[in-house]
């Protein structure tokens, strides 16, 4: 009767090893097909974007490329962002809320990997001060997820420079600032960080920088004044965490765009780590610090 039983027991607990296999094996599947899918219906739009070139061949780079194939499908898209020597390579889209591009991709569908977007306030024809792009860390090297490697040093020397275009004028823009801060004002004694401002100017753009100066994770040998358009890349980071206590961060690219006449080069070789960049208060809680 026992060994019976057992035998019961050992059936009973096979079957159940195998079905959860194939149920965790399914949304390992779907996972996956997901980033999959979610690569090649980027890179296919990417396709259909024209360079212009010159009588040489090469493309001209002063140009703005021509996004018609891409706008006549997707109406919602106001400009193309890229990163050289990343995996960023999307439209940017735009609608009334910076909320429902969280949740849909650009086709409109519910999608959890949501859409590059621009902050709704922003003036996507004649870019503010200030503009605002946010994506998803998805954490697989889609959408924004290669964003969080810039809290390394040597990422950010690979990849300096941002290409963000609008539709009708092509943008290249000098990396300034990395940091990374809170999202949920408990986080920081009731504090977060304005770094969105559409417009900045005046003695607003000076606290504005003084700020990310303390933030930033490591200094460039870029700089930045007043007169220059800035271009800001949110996105969600884990950097805060600790175990059983997970914290609402974002890393925050700052960039300017480059100046009339000004060399696209930057020297990376300059840039230095920031040996004690500020950070919001769960970062002092969590590691047993004093702020």
């Amino acid at each position: 009767m026992e060994e019976d039983r057992a035998r019961v027991l050992k059936i009973v607990a096979a079957f159940i090893g195998v079905v959860l296999l194939l149920v965790s094996s399914f949304f390992i599947y779907k996972y996956f097909s997901s980033q999959e899918a979610t690569v090649d219906f980027y890179t296919q739009l990417a396709d259909l974007v024209v360079e212009v070139t010159k009588a040489d061949g090469t493309i001209d780079e002063e140009v703005v490329p021509d996004y018609s194939a891409v706008t006549e499908q997707y109406p919602g898209v106001v400009g193309w962002i890229k990163i050289p020597n990343t995996n960023v390579n999307y439209p940017v889209v735009q609608c009334a809320d910076n909320d429902y591009y969280l949740t849909h991709n650009i086709q409109e569908v519910k999608d959890r990997r949501g859409a590059i977007y621009m902050d709704y306030r922003n003036d996507a024809v004649n870019l503010n001060s200030n503009t605002v792009i946010y994506g998803h860390n998805c954490y697989d090297g889609t959408m924004f997820s290669d964003l969080a490697n810039y809290d390394n040093i040597e990422f950010y020397k690979k990849a300096p420079i941002i290409e963000f275009n609008t539709l009708n004028q092509r943008y290249y823009w000098k990396i300034y600032a990395v940091f990374i801060t809170n999202a949920d004002e408990d986080e920081d004694n009731g504090y977060v960080f304005n770094y969105i401002y559409p417009h900045m100017d005046g003695l607003n753009f000076y606290g504005f920088i003084k700020e990310v100066n303390k933030r930033r994770l490591y200094e460039t040998d870029v700089n930045i004044y007043e007169t220059d358009k800035m271009l800001v890349l949110s996105t969600c980071v884990r950097n805060l965490d600790k175990a059983g206590n997970r914290a609402d961060t974002r890393l925050v690219v700052l960039a300017r765009a480059l100046r009339y006449g000004e060399s696209p080069l930057v020297d990376v070789e300059k840039a230095v780590v920031n040996p004690n960049p500020k950070y919001p208060q769960i970062y002092y809680d969590n590691n047993n610090m004093e702020n």
